[in-house]
């Protein structure tokens, strides 16, 4: 039984705090690891979901309400001046398409954390940034815990319980893992939003 494996069992409520914590920094990772966790049976896995799903709708909110009051500081005022040109092209084809990219946005965390700050800077109404969020949330851990069940079928019992027995490697080779995708969807992300505007 690996070191983390043992806090977890013996410290449940401090793991969610963490993965609460997790999803204001890189969502997948935190995600795989404490699914792989309520898989195991060392977390409730409803507790799990709940947590996640406040985690990320608050980390969200956070970026919102941070692009928005930034927009009025000093700071703010001297980033509108320098890149105007940006500014009015984030209000003419970013925000034009800002559901399709809040959806897009939750599996490549630059952008993750970028889309609801420029949404905030853009003065967008909060009514309509939570209904685009609460969304893309509930599909980001749809697709996510579909992935997670694919993981835990494919190894099974045993592999399973080696992962969970494994778990700081587990948590390294999934953050790097993930980094990895999100850098080649950023490419083709990039290039997508280059051929379009």
């Amino acid at each position: 039984m690996s070191t983390l494996e043992l806090f977890v069992i013996n410290n449940p409520h401090w793991t969610y705090i963490i993965l609460f914590g997790g999803m204001f920094i890189e969502g997948e990772a935190f995600f795989l690891t404490g699914a792989l966790l309520a898989l195991q049976g060392h977390l409730s896995w409803p507790w799990f979901i709940a947590v996640i799903f406040v985690g990320v709708i608050l980390g969200d909110i956070v970026w919102y309400s941070l692009g928005r009051w930034s927009r009025n500081t000093k700071l703010g005022f001297l980033f509108s001046e320098k890149f105007s040109r940006l500014h009015s092209w984030l209000e003419e084809s970013f925000m034009s398409r800002y559901q399709r990219l809040a959806f897009y946005s939750k599996f490549l965390y630059y952008i993750n954390r970028l889309t609801p700050l420029i949404a905030g800077w853009h003065n967008m109404e909060f009514k309509k940034f939570a209904k685009i969020h609460l969304a893309a949330a509930v599909f980001w851990i749809g697709i996510m815990s579909i992935v997670s069940a694919a993981l835990g079928l494919s190894v099974g019992g045993d592999g399973l319980r080696w992962l969970v027995g494994h778990l700081e490697y587990v948590v390294v080779g999934s953050a790097i893992a993930f980094v990895a995708i999100e850098y080649s969807l950023k490419k083709i992300f990039t290039k997508k939003i280059s051929i379009k505007f």
